[in-house]
């Protein structure tokens, strides 16, 4: 039998730990235990299992740490169905939640987010289709915005919410941001409201835009020029992660970066502070203006740091 506020022990593979400890760190749980207990809270997401084909045995994993958590208050519906499952089928708790956790870690990495986060992203989601707009705290820092779409990033790894800000005065791309679901906290619907990106049509369209062509930077119609040395051009073809796609060369239109040239990116300024970085002495960013005076500034912050 098992109840609340009880210690449980789960053999579990070296897969699955791993997997489950890489959930808690890029998710920001408080704990393994935090994640447990958040995928056993919502067990009637999966499919039940079948009693004949549940795997009874948990020695398979002996040689590993089990993993250990204490079943909280939420989790009260999951252990009364956990002790008439096991009473009905002969089957140890532990291998019920295993089996729970696995069916957790076969979904996609962006499903997972959606579903350790379903409560947040529920209240988006109905604000997005009702167009109010939502209080929410966003890495510790308090935002006033209207909910657009939920979008993944390319590989399907990440989730994300756009949104449109409340900076009536800014151009219309600027006040659109995608924020990674896992960090939105504490949202509070402002019941008939309007959403900020349904007052204008210049808007609404560009809410649009960003759906059919959407990645994390929000990149779709920015462009950054930046000159780049034959090294440059190397880094760009070896740095996958977060590059942006160049749309041409000296130019002329161009689908690839080959060799030293004058490049224009679809970029954002916020892609380009993350990505071009790297490339120290390789690239040098042409345009927009203020973007080159950023990075004129941090470089110079950072030679005064070895100055002597």
């Amino acid at each position: 039998m098992v109840s609340v506020s009880q210690k449980i022990k789960v053999a579990a593979s070296n897969l699955l730990r791993s997997q489950m400890e890489l959930d808690v760190e890029d998710y920001g749980l408080k704990s393994l235990s935090d994640l447990c207990n958040r995928i056993l809270t919502r067990y009637t997401d999966f499919t039940p299992p079948d009693p004949t084909k549940i795997g009874p045995d948990d020695t398979l994993d002996k040689n590993v740490a089990p993993l250990q958590f204490t079943l909280n208050q939420p989790g009260e519906s999951f252990a009364n169905f956990a002790n008439s499952f096991a009473k009905n089928a002969g089957t140890k708790i532990a291998t019920l939640c295993r089996y729970y956790f696995e069916c957790y870690v076969n979904m996609p990495r962006g499903k997972r987010e959606c579903f350790i986060f379903r409560d947040s992203l529920d209240k988006l989601t109905s604000a997005a289709e009702a167009r109010e707009n939502v209080n929410l705290t966003y890495r510790d820092k308090p935002k006033h915005v209207s909910p657009c779409f939920l979008a993944f990033s390319p590989s399907q790894v990440r989730a994300y919410v756009v949104v449109c800000d409340d900076c009536i005065d800014a151009p219309a791309a600027t006040r659109f941001h995608s924020l990674r679901l896992c960090h939105i906290r504490g949202v509070a619907p402002e019941t008939g409201s309007e959403a900020f990106h349904c007052q204008k049509f210049e808007l609404s369209r560009q809410a649009e835009t960003f759906r059919e062509h959407f990645d994390p930077f929000l990149c779709y119609g920015q462009q950054v020029k930046v000159k780049l040395t034959e090294e440059g051009a190397k880094r760009y073809n070896k740095l996958a992660t977060n590059r942006p796609k160049v749309i041409a060369k000296d130019g002329a239109e161009c689908d690839e970066v080959n060799g030293a040239g004058i490049y224009t990116f679809e970029c954002s300024e916020k892609l380009a502070k993350v990505y071009f970085p790297q490339f120290l002495s390789g690239a040098d960013i042409l345009e927009p203006r203020d973007l080159r005076l950023w990075f004129k500034e941090e470089f110079e912050k950072a030679a005064g740091i070895y100055k002597g």
